[in-house]
């Protein structure tokens, strides 16, 4: 990975794939230097009758509870059904982009960013006829009863016999999924300053995570560098114990950073851009009677996390198989983020009726432009993209023929997170229309010969002989019955913990790190504010039950991940 030469780290981004049994991969990291801004002080909290806005750019984010509308399919069937969601998310009344979304920052490079996250999250509810916003808080019963028989919602080899009584089991308690109303803010892939320790930028290794309370306001200050890539970030919570139902809630929002991409597109003919954000939220039914007005909520958290929430589709802009338009030669520009929790991702494109086919065969070619907010030289061609969370692609499509098409997700059935095989289901995310109309105009270059000012710099690449020090990490998880939360995590053989301090590296220094997932289901992987690049991957499961891992093994070593 490498940091940017910024003024600051940034956020949240990750993305190797490390797919598997023993799967290993080679990273390599460059760190910066870290610059503790100016108006640095013990702490960013602030009363939320104070303003925060001396950046160049100024935003106020809120963390609410909303109801709105939503459509998915029913449980158990097969057909479009409208609901009436209720949930935790950045979104408003009056600006409500993509229905579930947080309204969309921007920020040019060398601009000084200021966001202040006011959290209202319950505040709501008490003078609300709905009633505390699900779901309840994760219980050591809830452990122990989904471990006495685990049945469907374990499908990977557990070990050590349940206990007979849940007061028995030994706990973890760091680690229980807890304070679902509590949150933070992490702006995802940004080379800005470390923001999950208040206060911002701080170089204390003692330093407390960010946690904001319903009621409290925090003031993030940020220095966004002059050479920053410019691109598509995102932005969301981070705060252990809260992240996955907040999420699965749709807490999320678009951030992106001023750059020549656009203007050089438009060059080209290419005008026609749409935003393509992927989510898996993992919603229950619930009673709209007694006065709640609503009909669809998070689900559990146990649910949630083994995929088996009735209803837990994949989602595209809010919607369930939303439809594009385009014409024949025309270019669609899809600025895609993969905003999901836990499941990967693919991204193929097949003619309708044509989706069980192998997409070696029937996949029609598309082209990636850019990826984790770094533009590449020169465009590269693909059949299949498979993606997990965090992970932004900018993707170019043009058809020859019209007709009726579809984009897949489909392929990644147990590697998801608790080894489901069967879970996710294949889906088709979207469709596209393309007819003889042209809305925008037609390219007056060949995809193949479009040229674009890089994120990075071909110089810029980690040499083997900046390397200062080599470090390995295994990632590992435990399946003992008798033990909450299930499964277990470890880091190199010891329990993950959030405050364990494991690695150290010193501002300049490049590091390498060989990285094993020593199981079988997916571990995505990043380091905030550090972008870093992949040198080495392979894995022991076999490519023909996981046709899906051929193309994450055809990786190109000089592309930046964040």
């Amino acid at each position: 990975m490498k940091f940017r030469p910024i003024n600051s780290p940034s956020p949240l981004t990750a993305l190797l794939h490390v797919h598997a049994v023993l799967a290993a991969a080679v990273l390599l990291l460059s760190t910066s230097q870290v610059v503790v801004p100016v108006w640095a002080s013990p702490t960013d909290f602030i009363p939320c009758s104070d303003p925060c806005s001396g950046g160049d750019v100024n935003y106020e984010l809120t963390a609410s509870i909303r109801t709105m509308p939503m459509q998915a399919i029913e449980p158990g069937g097969h057909e479009k059904r409208d609901y009436t969601y209720r949930g935790r998310t950045y979104s408003t009344e009056t600006e409500n982009h993509h229905g579930f979304m947080g309204p969309t920052l921007r920020v040019s490079p060398g601009q000084s960013l200021w966001i202040k996250l006011r959290n209202t999250m319950g505040l709501e509810e008490e003078d609300s006829e709905s009633g505390k916003l699900g779901p309840a808080d994760v219980t050591i019963e809830d452990y122990w009863r989904m471990l006495q028989n685990p049945g469907e919602k374990i499908k990977y080899q557990y070990y050590k016999k349940t206990v007979d009584d849940p007061s028995k089991m030994i706990v973890d308690e760091p680690n229980i999924p807890h304070a679902f109303d509590s949150t933070n803010l992490h702006l995802h892939g940004l080379d800005v300053e470390v923001h999950m320790f208040d206060p911002v930028g701080t170089r204390n290794p003692l330093a407390p995570h960010i946690s904001i309370d319903p009621g409290e306001c925090y003031c993030y200050r940020f220095n966004v560098p002059h050479d920053h890539p410019g691109g598509m970030y995102w932005y969301h919570p981070h705060l252990h114990g809260s992240t996955a139902i907040q999420m699965w809630g749709g807490m999320l929002g678009l951030l992106y950073v001023e750059g020549p991409l656009e203007d050089e597109l438009a060059s080209f003919g290419v005008t026609l851009s749409e935003e393509f954000v992927i989510w898996d939220p993992a919603l229950r039914m619930v009673d709209d009677h007694n006065g709640t007005r609503h009909n669809l909520e998070v689900d559990e958290f146990l649910m949630g996390q083994t995929t088996l929430s009735k209803i837990h589709p994949f989602l595209v802009n809010g919607k369930l198989t939303p439809n594009f338009d385009v014409g024949v030669g025309e270019i669609l520009h899809l600025r895609t983020l993969c905003g999901i929790v836990e499941n990967e991702n693919t991204f193929i494109i097949y003619k309708e009726g044509e989706e069980n086919l192998p997409w070696d065969d029937a996949a029609i070619p598309f082209w990636v432009v850019a990826s984790d907010g770094v533009t590449y030289t020169h465009p590269r061609r693909k059949n299949i993209l498979v993606m997990a969370g965090g992970q932004r692609e900018e993707i170019l499509v043009q058809f020859d023929e019209p007709g009726r098409y579809v984009i897949s997700q489909q392929g990644i059935q147990g590697m998801q997170f608790f080894d489901m095989w069967g879970h996710p289901h294949d889906q088709i995310l979207a469709t596209i229309t393309v007819d003889t109309t042209v809305r925008s105009q037609l390219p007056n270059t060949p995809i193949s010969e479009m040229t674009f000012t890089p994120g990075y710099k071909e110089e810029e690449k980690i040499e083997a002989h900046d390397i200062v020090k080599t470090e390995n990490i295994v990632f590992s998880m435990g399946a003992n019955r008798n033990e909450a939360p299930f499964p277990q995590y470890f880091v190199n053989g010891r329990p993950f913990h959030p405050d364990d301090i494991r690695f150290r590296a010193h501002p300049g220094e490049a590091v390498e790190y060989v990285l094993v997932n020593a199981n079988h289901n997916v571990h995505p992987f990043h380091i905030h504010v550090n972008r870093f690049q992949i040198q080495e991957m392979g894995s022991e499961l076999s490519s023909e039950r996981y046709p899906v891992l051929k193309p994450l093994m055809e990786f190109d070593p000089t592309i930046w991940r964040d």
